[in-house]
């Protein structure tokens, strides 16, 4: 008679992989608590478009889309409030955002191609509080108003809708402190996951963060997706443990890339092996 050690035992999630392995006993470390957002920067808020004099746009009708950014990526794209038809000596378009926090630079969409308005140039953060000027396709020089940019040529870069702004992939690294994993080959994190209704389908994609001490920056590992049951066949519970080969690394998070669920709040709990 075979006996099944079920204190020892755990389970994974990696994508829809489900596996068991042997794991040792140690005390959780408490890590994030009441997590119901994803851990991404915001895209910008209202774009507020207006001509302006000068520039050389030539004259049109111009939709504008704003997209902001940081060392890991970019988020998905704001539309201007209303487009803007330049002539005869306003051919400038301003476009005017508040600034996205944890955002180090914005990519201005702006042409006469309406939804598939085109790329025209980069700002960074200090460009846009300052105010600037995009004076050629990826060009920008002095000038303009603080909060703004001035887009003073049509885009033509690639289309805001041409697939690669679909997800948010600009992480924002969480405020909690990172598991310390020195010395150890793994963390298990226990994901305590839980909804208050079922107007929205459960859904959960977690990241691991490696720390670079060279960079001093981190690294991204695989996308977990974590499956809950109800379906037929689907056994999956609210309460689920990841194992993460972490290889002694001095700091390791994990990150919500996604989360979904009628009132959905996550909490994560830490052990180390």
């Amino acid at each position: 008679m075979n006996v099944i050690d079920w204190a020892g035992l755990f389970l994974r999630t990696n994508g829809a992989k489900h596996v068991l392995q042997k794991a040792y006993a140690n005390d959780a470390i408490a890590y994030r608590s009441a997590v119901v957002a994803a851990d991404v920067i915001a895209a910008p808020g209202t774009v507020t478009c207006t001509k302006q004099a000068g520039g050389s746009a030539t004259a049109g009708t111009y939709t504008v889309f704003a997209v902001a950014g940081n060392g890991y990526g970019r988020t998905t794209a704001t539309q201007g409030n209303t487009t803007v038809t330049t002539e005869t000596t306003n051919l400038t378009v301003r476009a005017a955002f508040a600034q996205v926090t944890g955002a180090t630079f914005y990519d201005i969409y702006c042409s006469v191609d309406g939804a598939a308005s085109k790329w025209v140039g980069r700002i960074t953060e200090a460009q846009r509080a300052s105010g600037i000027l995009i004076t050629a396709v990826g060009v920008t020089g002095a000038g303009g108003t603080a909060g703004a940019v001035d887009v003073q040529v049509p885009g033509t870069g690639l289309a805001v809708n041409g697939g690669q702004l679909t997800q948010n992939h600009a992480y924002a690294v969480p405020a909690a402190a990172p598991v310390d994993c020195s010395g150890f080959q793994y963390v298990d994190f226990d994901l305590l996951f839980s909804r208050t209704g079922g107007a929205v389908a459960p859904a959960l994609k977690v990241i691991p963060m490696f720390y670079n001490s060279r960079t001093l920056s981190y690294f991204a590992g695989d996308v977990q997706t974590v499956n809950f049951g109800g379906q037929s066949g689907a056994y999956y519970a609210n309460p689920q443990r990841l194992r993460i080969e972490a290889r002694g690394s001095g700091g390791v998070h994990l990150l919500v890339a996604s989360i979904a669920g009628s009132g959905a709040t996550l909490d994560i709990a830490a052990t180390l092996s």
